[in-house]
This record gives C-alpha cells, structure tokens and sequence, in this order.
C-alpha cells in the first residue's frame, strides 16, 4: 500500500467530502431523497481518517459505499456511521499491509463488537466478496469524486460506465483480502470512548 498520509487540514476536508458522499448515498437509498450531512456525522468522518490517516483507504472505502448502496440489500446497517465505518474497516483490512483488529474498530466507533462482526459479513455478502477495484475503475472514480466535490451533483456518485481513455498512475492496492497483514495497536493518541451515547454528545476534532 502506498503510503499517503494526510495532513489534519487535509484530514478536515476528506472529513467534509466523506460526509457528503455517504450521507447523500444512504440517503437516497434509504429515503429516495437527497439530505445533506450534520455536523455531528461530519465530526465523526473527519475523527476516523485522522485515526487511520491514509487518503487512498478513503477513496477506497467510498467506493465500497457505492458499491453497497448499488448492491446491498440488507438491513444489518441501519445508519451511516455504520455504513462509513465498515467500509473503511474494509478497505483497511484488504489493502494495508497493517491491519486494526475489530475490538479496535467497536471502541473506536463506539458499535458494539458484535454489530462489527456481524455487518463486516453482511457487507462481504452484499458485494459477494467482490473487493478488488481495477486500475480503470479506480481512476474513474476519483475522477468521479473530483466532479461531485465541484459541482455537489449527485450523479457522478453513481456513473456506471469507465471511459477508454481513463489512465492512472496511482499505486492500487493488492487484491484479495491481505491475510499477511499485521495486526497492530490503537492509533497514536487513542482515547477510549470518545463517542458516547451513539454519537449524540458534540466533541472536539483537534487539539
């Protein structure tokens, strides 16, 4: 996995976008509507990348939430902190060669560990285990979130077809779920629960 870590500024902007594409994702899946994210969720975004700081898991893990809102068909996850934070787990755990175990995940998000084990499955089935993106494909769809951060159009969130011409000289994860991955410890500056009561409390992003 290429190393792309991220800035906290940085971080507060993947935040913003990861936000915006979920919510509005889940919304129409949900709803038939298109909502816009709250503050909280927002907060919630940008305090998981800056935990696991690596820009590329999170194009991956959107795409995996395109995917699931496509295909998905359900109804394990019922919100998007839910949504966000499994398939984030997922690209972490099939394209780093470093891996969280899911205790991790549950203390972090505040999801129990039972929820994660069983959305991680649910999700896994959703997608029949298909996790690889192409090069192609890949290229398309930062090109994809390039156009909806531009214009908030909701249709670059769902384009189906890969042009020919659509190049890439990024590093692409390996395919396949990394089974040699290490499992290693909390973040650097883990604090345990710092989500209380299923997000409703407000907290502090940066120090």
């Amino acid at each position: 996995m290429q190393d792309l870590t991220v800035s906290k500024r940085t971080t507060q902007v993947l935040g913003e976008l990861s936000s915006n594409v979920v919510f509005k994702m889940w919304s129409l899946k949900k709803f038939g509507s298109c909502g816009s994210p709250d503050l909280l969720f927002k907060k919630f975004c940008a305090r998981m990348i800056l935990k696991f700081p690596n820009s590329e898991l999170v194009f991956i893990s959107l795409k995996y939430v395109q995917r699931y809102i496509k295909h998905g068909n359900n109804i394990n996850i019922t919100n998007e902190y839910q949504l966000f934070t499994i398939a984030l787990m997922l690209a972490n755990k099939w394209h780093n060669d470093e891996i969280y175990s899911n205790k991790v995940w549950s203390e972090i998000s505040n999801i129990s560990r039972a929820d994660i084990d069983a959305m991680e499955i649910s999700f896994l089935k959703s997608l029949d285990f298909k996790m690889h993106i192409t090069k192609a494909k890949y290229a398309f769809w930062l090109n994809c979130l390039k156009k909806y951060n531009l214009t908030s159009k909701h249709e670059y969130l769902f384009a189906k077809k890969i042009k020919k011409t659509t190049t890439s000289q990024e590093i692409l994860p390996k395919p396949g779920f990394n089974y040699d991955a290490r499992i290693i410890q909390p973040p650097v500056g883990f604090e345990r629960n710092i989500v209380a009561s299923h997000y409703a409390k407000e907290y502090k992003l940066f120090e």
